[in-house]
């Protein structure tokens, strides 16, 4: 799998700071961030191998990262260092009613096609491609990567990618990548707003109420199945030609932090649909999509009692 790594520096604070002043904040702490790296090292810790791509920067935020994501057993030999660039950091503003953040993107930016090919050896053996926090992967966003996910597809490996949302507010990635990229997904995970902005931005007919953007989108891209998470009302599955699946969420035991549920889903459902493989528009498909959405559920639970979107990732023994 590939995508985005932040150092999240996170302060939660009462207020936020304004010019020329202080606010204080109970503390300061220095975790492994990134989309793509939540879900990679929680599909590790659930039994998934993973082979990870993503870079950091070779210096001391970027170092430690390396450091303590390897000391929880993740597997680091894929990550690239950038010589020349600071790390990609994300500084996260906690208040009591919302949050606000500061972030560098140089790594994540910077990271390319070129990065995946030269490593396309370590590929070997590999049957599935996830790409995390597309949108946070500018230098991904190419005819390149394009080219090397589609040599990926004719070796029969199965691809899926979330996007994250899309701070420059165009939700088609840079040249309009997006609409060359898709057909090639098999699965697109999405919560409510991320599926309304790509149909938005993707979907040029037919009706724009927001129960049809779902079926808009699968009609636009018919061999994508798209998964939309919808917090505590469960999740739903869409692909064209196919009933929809619905599948609801226990009510949750503790709420202590919601930030990094939706990547814990991801990692849940990953670590389940890759275990069987199934043939399209069958009972089976439909039931493995189901265990799918239900342990995607029950790890973004275990996701939801902690604080932090990743500090320790979920382990088997935590959903027993």
């Amino acid at each position: 799998m590939t995508g985005d790594i932040f150092i999240d520096i996170v302060a939660p604070v009462k207020k936020l700071p304004m010019w020329d002043s202080d606010v204080e904040a109970e503390s300061v702490k220095m975790l492994p961030g990134g989309s793509a790296l939540n879900q990679g090292r929680h599909l590790h810790a659930l039994g998934t191998r993973v082979r990870f791509f993503g870079a950091v920067g070779d210096d001391t935020l970027g170092r430690s990262l390396v450091q303590q994501v390897a000391g929880q057993g993740f597997p680091t030999e894929t990550m690239k260092m950038f010589s020349n660039l600071p790390s990609s950091v994300c500084i996260v503003l906690s208040g009591p009613s919302d949050r606000a953040f500061v972030s560098c993107y140089s790594t994540t930016d910077a990271f390319t096609a070129r990065d995946l090919q030269e490593q396309a050896d370590r590929l070997d053996g590999c049957t599935h491609f996830h790409l995390g926090g597309y949108f946070n992967m500018k230098g991904l966003q190419s005819r390149d990567f394009t080219e090397f996910v589609r040599s990926l597809k004719s070796s029969s490996m199965t691809i899926s990618m979330n996007t994250q949302c899309d701070a420059a507010g165009h939700w088609c990635g840079e040249g309009n990548h997006l609409e060359e990229f898709l057909p090639h997904v098999d699965l697109l995970f999405v919560n409510i707003s991320e599926g309304e902005h790509l149909c938005s931005a993707l979907c040029h007919e037919g009706d724009r109420s927001i129960n049809a953007l779902p079926l808009a989108l699968c009609k636009r891209f018919p061999n994508t199945t798209v998964v939309v998470t919808q917090g505590e009302h469960g999740c739903t599955v869409y692909r064209h030609g196919m009933q929809s699946i619905y599948v609801p969420t226990k009510p949750a035991v503790r709420i202590v932090d919601a930030t990094g549920c939706g990547d814990a889903f991801i990692a849940g459902f990953l670590s389940s649909w890759l275990a069987q493989a199934t043939a399209p528009n069958t009972d089976a498909e439909r039931k493995a999509l189901i265990e799918a959405c239900g342990r995607g559920h029950a790890v973004a639970s275990v996701c939801l009692a902690r604080e932090g979107a990743c500090v320790e990732p979920v382990r088997p023994r935590d959903l027993e």
